[in-house]
């Protein structure tokens, strides 16, 4: 008798939602029934009306997308530095150490090239948590929490349309960026980490001409791995995009503007104009392989030795190759000339016998304030699997060499430094 009130009471719950469903979700219990499963209705039932207000949702009506990714990595120095930390690198600077590197969350609104003003306007929005938000900005690279990007966007209804973004943005120097999904190697270049901005924060105006060419130009505040601006004036970065066929790619970037990174805006001393110009080529060979060639030169007034002209420039090639769709090796090979240090070696050591850098500096010996030029090599080999599509795994070698005893073995001054990192990314 007890088994039989509780089995009258579980079917008149169940009848009773079978018909909340029907009267008050449209296409409901069509749904439901087509699942031809009665064990699981309670669960079809829920999942029904979660659909159903998703679908009336604010974020639904606007379009609104939500995506991002998880980064985890392990790192080991077979130089065993005694500070335990990889000199001249720009995220994966902890030596024999786990490191979450980055949590990303992206809020966005694509602006369309068609429709009501309404349709032509959206916006973006990309925030990080982790230890690599020290590095692209944070609280004066301390914080490890950063907005990356933050803008707006109205797509103009000009010829084909003419799409403007007012606010942070990934630069548009460079072939590798900030987030590691996106690349096809762990560590970051020597040219990524030292010789390019990260962001850019302005207005930028970008324009397809046709499915063959693409311009971008933006007024910018400043040339710097993170946020901040340091002199009053304003700075240009322009890029050019031509893609004579679906197997080539061509880039052309420009930067010029008054900067003079280090210096408080409130400081009064040179202009410091600085130039960079450079391109990359890309290259699909056949379906799994591919190639990539970036290549620039960068000229800035009143920061070499003695407040000279420093220049920097740096070439960096990849291969790559996917076996299957979970399979894929990355190779990337690079030199970057650092002539007077101005980029790589600005910081006072100690020196002497067994002497080692202090904190995350690398092992240079700056003499007087100036720089010390030296010329960087790297090769760096990346295996890649993915056991599904949402996860990267990566397993990765890289040789770093330099003409000055650049990084740390134990307590010594090497001019070489070998790694070997896991690292695991979750996209959603």
């Amino acid at each position: 008798m007890k088994n039989l009130k509780v089995f009258c009471s579980r079917m008149i719950m169940t009848l009773n939602l079978i018909l909340c469903c029907a009267l008050f979700l449209p296409g409901g219990i069509s749904k439901v029934l087509a699942q031809g499963d009665p064990s699981d209705v309670l669960k079809q039932l829920e999942k029904v009306q979660r659909e159903d207000v998703e679908k009336h949702s604010l974020a639904n009506k606007l379009d609104i997308s939500f995506y991002g990714f998880v980064d985890v990595s392990y790192t080991h120095n077979f130089n065993n530095p005694g500070n335990q930390v990889n000199q001249l690198r720009a995220f994966d600077t902890d030596a024999q150490s786990f490191r979450v590197n980055l949590a990303q969350l992206v809020l966005e609104r694509e602006g369309k090239h068609d429709g009501s003003m309404t349709d032509r306007a959206g916006f973006h929005v990309k925030l990080n948590f982790g230890e690599d938000s020290q590095f692209t900005g944070g609280d004066d690279f301390g914080d490890e929490f950063d907005f990356q990007e933050v803008y707006v966007q109205y797509i103009a209804p000009l010829g084909k349309g003419v799409d403007l973004k007012f606010g942070r943005q990934n630069t548009l120097i460079g072939y590798e960026v900030i987030e590691s999904p996106l690349n096809p190697n762990f560590s970051r270049s020597f040219m990524f980490s030292f010789g390019e901005p990260f962001t850019t924060t302005g207005i930028r105006a970008s324009y397809a001409f046709n499915e063959y060419v693409a311009f971008a130009i933006g007024g910018i505040d400043s040339f710097t791995q993170g946020p901040g601006d340091f002199n009053r004036g304003k700075s240009v970065e322009t890029a050019l995009f031509i893609n004579p066929n679906d197997k080539v790619g061509l880039t052309g970037f420009l930067f010029w503007g008054p900067e003079l990174p280090g210096v408080a805006p409130a400081t009064v001393g040179p202009k410091g104009d600085l130039i960079l110009a450079g391109g990359i080529a890309t290259f699909q060979a056949t379906d799994q392989t591919s190639f990539a060639l970036e290549g620039y030169y960068a000229n800035q007034e009143a920061v070499g030795p003695g407040g000279g002209t420093a220049r920097w420039n740096g070439v960096a090639a990849y291969a790559l190759h996917e076996f299957t769709d979970q399979w894929g090796v990355h190779i990337r090979g690079e030199i970057f000339e650092d002539a007077g240090g101005s980029r790589t070696c600005l910081v006072t050591a100690p020196t002497g016998p067994g002497a080692s850098a202090v904190g995350k500096s690398n092992t240079c010996v700056a003499v007087a304030g100036a720089g010390v030029a030296q010329t960087l090599w790297e090769s760096t080999v990346t295996l890649q699997f993915k056991p599904v599509p949402p996860l990267i795994t990566r397993l990765e070698f890289r040789y770093d060499k330099s003409d000055k005893n650049t990084f740390q073995s134990g307590a010594s001054a090497v001019n070489h430094q070998e790694t070997l990192a896991f690292e695991t990314i979750f996209l959603f």
